[in-house]
């Protein structure tokens, strides 16, 4: 059978002509346009840029993964009469849950589109089913096309406002260089080093990783100077065990870069590696490092998707 290390070309090739088969292209692309009217007014959009985007969004090994997965289980679904059932239920949400997991790699603005498009679907797709797992799939893609077209206009490179932010909490990129590489090495032992900096400055490039990382020192500082309620400052400073909102703003960032980029913010998260743990273990003179030490677990685990995502590594599975 093919796998990605050998036949990732050939792989997605036929994966788009499948998509396709249900979907037309022409017809993906049109959806794509009609959201951008409908949500942003946007009426001059060159088709190019639609198409090129479509097939950007298709091009992600995430995308594959989810469309596939959705595809094989609207195959299934014709054979199996207990699925049918429960999908003929009004609060049926599975296939919405993992369609989305397309549209959290373009972040929040993919996953709102996502519902209204999901709401409307019978506006872009007036002959075709609004509640078959494909439909799901199509809705993600569509969304996450148009969000992507609609952040266009983000140009501005975010590294080195990211780089002084971390650097004022005593994070420095090699600190996190350092972590990547250790993950990545067993995947890849001639790995140029210079490749986790790589991936770990395009992390920082993002604007979302920017919003989310000044968010996460606004409130471990604001937590250290005593600005929030008194109950609060006790439980963000001590970090208690059920307190899990520092988690879930830097999950923003793995997000972005698939479900792989999520499994390893979970490892570093329990396994505070180098600097993750100097942060979570100093707590001298007031110190509240809550937030920043997922922020960098984030930052890590999303370079570590990315890098994945992007280079062929020598084991699928780590070298021990």
């Amino acid at each position: 059978m093919r796998t990605f290390l050998k036949d990732k070309t050939l792989i997605f090739n036929e994966f788009r002509d499948e998509v396709f088969s249900h979907y037309p292209q022409a017809v993906i692309e049109e959806a794509v346009a009609r959201l951008l009217v409908e949500i942003k007014g946007i009426k001059k959009i060159p088709y190019e840029m639609i198409t090129t985007t479509l097939l950007g969004v298709l091009s992600k090994t995430e995308t594959y993964n989810v469309m596939t997965t959705l595809m094989e289980l609207q195959k299934k679904v014709k054979h199996d009469s207990e699925l049918l059932a429960s999908m003929k239920d009004p609060a049926y949400n599975v296939h919405r849950t993992i369609a989305m997991s397309i549209c959290g790699l373009y972040g929040s603005g993919a996953a709102s589109l996502f519902g209204f498009m999901d709401c409307k679907f019978r506006f872009f797709f007036p002959t075709k089913r609004p509640k078959s797992f494909i439909s799901k799939g199509i809705c993600a893609i569509v969304a996450s096309t148009a969000s992507v077209i609609i952040s266009e206009n983000v140009k501005v490179d975010y590294s080195q406002r990211n780089l002084a932010l971390l650097a004022e909490r005593g994070v420095q990129l090699e600190d996190m260089v350092e972590i990547l590489d250790q993950l990545q090495r067993p995947y890849n032992p001639d790995m140029e080093r210079s490749l986790c900096e790589e991936h770990i400055v395009a992390v920082l490039r993002k604007q979302q990783t920017f919003h989310a990382l000044q968010l996460a020192i606004k409130i471990d500082t604001a937590v250290e100077a005593g600005e929030f309620n008194p109950q609060y400052n006790h439980i963000v400073g001590q970090d208690e065990g059920l307190f899990g909102v520092d988690e879930s703003i830097a999950t923003a960032v793995p997000l972005m870069y698939g479900t792989i980029a999520l499994t390893n913010f979970g490892y570093l998260d329990k396994e505070k590696i180098g600097i993750i743990k100097d942060l979570d273990s100093d707590h001298s003179e007031g110190k509240c490092n809550t937030f920043i030490d997922d922020m960098v677990c984030g930052i890590v685990a999303a370079a570590c998707g990315r890098l994945a995502h992007n280079n062929i590594p020598t084991y699928s599975k780590p070298l021990k």
